[in-house]
């Protein structure tokens, strides 16, 4: 119970300090409605995306939907990133649509320093409450951590690596560097973002424990990592979305 309030206290102090840089962003009034159009994609989509991407045959459907077995509350078991990314895209896409009415990744550049920061947060939280945990490591590894772990009646000391601080530890210091950028006004910062992220997690899935029931495996690629290569791709294209339209029309056009 204790390391699940660390978890939520993380959890957060992430949200409160996100609304506080969201102020330099946002009139006061709007920000409201970002919060709830934010909140309402981001759980829809890393529920949705989990029961899509790790659990598509739940045993019960209610199950997936409702944190509910056999009549007892026993929370989510499952939040995907990758659908939390989805759905906090579309949710911001349309409070962009309806509210502010700039260009969407306007606020794209905006939002996605935010994320960068809560996420390395709630990655602080996962390392306390043992969730994404890293596979075992060499004892002699400098960077690895002694995990406590309940086996057959036997209380054992695993050295892994902490893959969740590692997470974290990248993820803010890609928030400094997107914030650095963006005060110079000549970059596209989601991209940027895009990139950096999602190359960060598909590399540091290789010193992960694989989760239970992953759907895709291709190369010896897991599901997070073939699920980050959209985004990468998508990053790219944004990040030389100018060249690529010099590039296609001369194709075109070629005199």
């Amino acid at each position: 119970m204790g390391l699940n309030f660390i978890y939520i206290v993380f959890f957060f102090i992430s949200f409160l300090l996100s609304i506080k840089k969201l102020k330099y962003f946002f009139y006061e009034q709007k920000i409201d409605y970002l919060i709830k159009y934010s909140l309402l994609g981001l759980l829809i989509g890393a529920r949705i995306g989990h029961v899509l991407f790790y659990d598509f045959f739940y045993t019960n459907l209610l199950e997936a939907i409702f944190p509910i077995k056999n009549y007892k509350y026993i929370g989510y078991q499952g939040l995907s990133s990758h659908g939390a990314a989805i759905g906090l895209l579309i949710s911001t896409f349309f409070y962009n649509k309806k509210f502010i009415k700039k260009q969407f990744f306007w606020l794209c550049d905006r939002l996605c320093l935010i994320i960068a920061f809560s996420g390395s947060l709630i990655r602080i939280g996962n390392f306390f409450n043992s969730e994404i945990n890293g596979k075992q490591s060499n004892f002699a590894f400098p960077f690895s951590i002694g995990f406590i772990q309940l086996y057959q009646d036997k209380i054992l000391k695993i050295k892994r690596y902490p893959s969740q601080l590692y997470e974290s530890i990248s993820y803010i210091i890609i928030y400094k560097i997107l914030f650095f950028l963006s005060k110079k006004k000549k970059f596209n910062i989601f991209s940027i973002f895009l990139i950096c992220i999602w190359s960060i997690r598909f590399i540091l899935e290789f010193l992960k424990e694989p989760q239970p029931n992953e759907m895709f495996f291709l190369f010896k690629l897991n599901t997070g990592q073939l699920l980050s290569i959209p985004f990468i791709i998508i990053g790219f294209l944004l990040f030389f979305k100018k060249k690529l339209k010099t590039i296609i029309y001369k194709f075109y056009y070629p005199f």
